[in-house]
């Protein structure tokens, strides 16, 4: 059986409109009938608004990003960003860092360098007692 090809999504995208993306995948069977829908002038409501929106705010050169998103999405072809982590412990004002030379991870407080990013399963596989210490980061990958 030959698996399907998987697509970062092209555009960035606020948590409002991945949440409407990945109701799109339920909702919808052809990624032209979901680009119908995003664009059509709906009421106030709507469950696409975020990405109606961002439609209308998108420059033309854009337009065909947009839409192959979509078609990625509702075909399931789609990679979702994974929203990232650090381990910040409150009490001791330290993260946790990588260290590649000891390839270990170790506690220091904020440095100059970043701390380690993962994402919450990741962080919690290594050591459930992390999760009240997580803190969301913005993912510049």
């Amino acid at each position: 059986m030959n698996k399907a090809k998987k697509y970062k999504l092209k555009l960035d995208y606020t948590a409002d409109e991945l949440q409407e993306l990945k109701e799109l995948r339920k909702d919808y069977k052809s990624p032209i009938n979901a680009i119908h829908q995003i664009i059509i002038v709906a009421s106030c409501d709507d469950p696409l608004r975020n990405l109606r929106a961002k439609y209308f705010a998108i420059g033309h050169e854009d337009e065909f990003d947009f839409m192959a998103d979509i078609n990625n999405v509702v075909m399931g072809t789609a990679i979702f960003p994974e929203k990232k982590y650090v381990v910040h412990d409150k009490v001791t004002g330290q993260y946790i860092y990588y260290r590649m030379a000891q390839w270990c991870l170790r506690w220091r407080q904020l440095e100059a360098g970043l701390p380690e990013k993962r994402t919450k399963e990741e962080w919690l596989a290594i050591n459930p007692a992390y999760e009240p210490m997580l803190e969301s980061v913005e993912d510049d990958e």
